[in-house]
């Protein structure tokens, strides 16, 4: 069983280990008059906190709404006001399916692209289709070769249709080889060509995410080589790039892309709008890109966060809603905890703010893997990550026009995390303290105080990160040296070696009455 002193190795790291008994310093700022935001908080049970989160997102029309996520559990369901989990996937034959996509055709059905392994070493997608309560499973799984060790990956679906469209991307020997497209006809699936690599594109095909316009034409986005972006539309026969030339300038001003999160929609009037975040640390919270016929055209991104702090995105994501984009996306406040905001475009490139400095863990907490899911037109949904004391990770919320009369309620409470951090080693002492079980006090106890050391790696990087040493909490490294500004890694030893002390003092005796 992990002792409190492990969690504060794994927690501690992510600067999550705070007291939220601090008063609040800020508030968020209200939202809008015509959204009403509802949280749709029932339990989802206890969720995987480890690793980065992963999720997919969609929505149908009658108000359901369906998460795929990388850790457990894989699959949620929120129906008839609470969440469940669906019937977990199964084929026979094969072993461990997980659900890596999940996408709701026009009229609601639900398709999943779920992953499993061969005995060849081979990872291929399984597409099934909710029927009547049971997974039907669409044709052989894809991927492009028989050769072993071939990993499709990272699927993307949209719908021609009520058929699916599925997107992957694959690699062999850990080396990407192609981007690939499989439409589904009713009875097998129809290969839409190879986009394949070329030599200046070796670290191509990130993120492939693959779209339907209104005329049933089919675009696909890819992260392209060094950080760029590229787009594509299939004629029919091959895939033939939109605008390249004009894409790679407005990514030369905007600024490369620096992960793998990508947005692709087009609209009614045939633009296309890709939304991705970008590796500058100053400057748009996001990078937007409408194609109109003639060429790609830089969308400026909307204002949002701290007066003077630079708008370091983490997640965002796009959907489109009357032909325009709605985009939410985590930033960070001024001691670096992401918090979550949305926005939706107007005429003449300007942002209408509709929520902004949200979250729903009360206190000091980070907002990750944002999605966005459309639901009827007139609502539309939120979901991220946002780990807390309830053992859940999963959060959304669900936006609607609100009733006559109806007041928005009021985010949670917004604490700023340096006003949580304690400012002398014999405060940030007790506190470790309190939140160490008996096994984890036996331990730092027993150990000899020249063996401290053994805990600088892993315990001490927990303290630093969560108690602010390395993002500015100077009173606390002037207090580990006494009056003079000492480093964090120096301080950290110093307040371990004040939790030693403090355990070495016997506990009082309960005094019998």
């Amino acid at each position: 069983m992990m002792s409190t002193l492990d969690r504060w190795f794994v927690v501690a790291a992510f600067a999550l280990v705070i007291p939220v008994s601090v008063a609040a310093q800020s508030e968020a700022q209200p939202t809008p008059a015509g959204l009403c935001w509802r949280s749709l908080a029932p339990d989802t049970g206890k969720q995987d906190g480890s690793g980065i989160a992963e999720s997919t997102l969609t929505s149908t029309r009658s108000g359901e709404v369906w998460i795929s996520r990388s850790t457990g559990p894989n699959l949620l369901q929120w129906r008839n006001g609470r969440w469940t989990s669906p019937p977990a996937p199964a084929r026979a034959g094969v072993d461990e399916l997980w659900v890596e996509a999940v996408a709701a055709s026009p009229s609601g059905r639900i398709v999943i692209a779920a992953a499993a392994n061969r005995a060849d070493g081979a990872r291929v997608l399984h597409i099934a289709r909710l029927n009547q309560g049971a997974w039907e499973w669409l044709g052989a799984p894809l991927v492009s070769t028989p050769e072993p060790f071939t990993h499709a990956q990272r699927p993307s679906i949209a719908f021609v249709g009520e058929q699916p469209v599925v997107a992957w991307s694959e690699e062999r020997e850990a080396e990407l080889t192609g981007l690939f497209v499989a439409r589904w006809n009713g009875s097998s699936w129809t290969g839409l060509g190879v986009l394949t690599l070329s030599r200046d594109e070796d670290d191509s095909f990130l993120t492939p995410t693959v779209a339907v316009d209104v005329r049933q034409q089919i675009w696909l986005a890819w992260t392209g080589a060094g950080g760029g972006v590229r787009v594509a539309r299939w004629n029919g026969g091959a895939w033939r790039d939109v605008g390249r030339e004009s894409l790679e300038k407005v990514v030369a001003v905007q600024g490369r892309t620096a992960v793998r999160e990508l947005s692709l929609a087009v609209d009614s009037k045939g633009r296309a709008w890709v939304l991705r975040l970008t590796g500058q640390q100053a400057g748009p919270a996001f990078a937007l890109a409408r194609w109109d016929v003639d060429g790609w055209t830089a969308v400026p991104a909307a204002a949002s966060g701290p007066p003077g702090k630079p708008a370091h995105t983490w997640s965002a994501s796009m959907i489109l809603q009357r032909d325009a984009p709605l985009v939410a996306w985590s930033q960070a406040d001024l001691t670096d905890n992401h918090h979550l905001y949305v926005s939706t475009w107007a005429t003449g490139d300007l942002w209408t703010s509709q929520l902004s400095d949200l979250h729903l863990v009360e206190g000091v907490s980070n907002v990750t893997d944002v999605k966005l899911a459309a639901g009827d037109g007139r609502r539309f949904f939120v979901s991220w990550d946002e780990p807390g004391k309830d053992k859940r990770n999963t959060r959304m919320v669900q936006a609607d026009a609100c009733a006559p009369g109806e007041i928005p309620a009021s985010p949670p409470t917004s604490i700023v995390e340096r006003d949580t951090w304690p400012t002398a080693v014999d405060e940030a002492a007790r506190r470790i303290v309190g939140q160490l079980d008996d096994q984890s006090k036996e331990l730092v106890r027993t150990t000899a105080k020249d063996q401290l050391i053994q805990f600088y790696s892993d315990w001490g990087r927990g303290i630093r990160n969560g108690f602010g040493l390395l993002r500015g909490n100077e009173q606390l490294l002037e207090s580990c040296g006494r009056g003079t500004k000492t480093d964090p890694e120096a301080c950290s030893m110093v307040i371990i070696e004040a939790v030693w002390t403090l355990l070495q003092s016997p506990a009082p005796k309960a005094t019998a009455r």
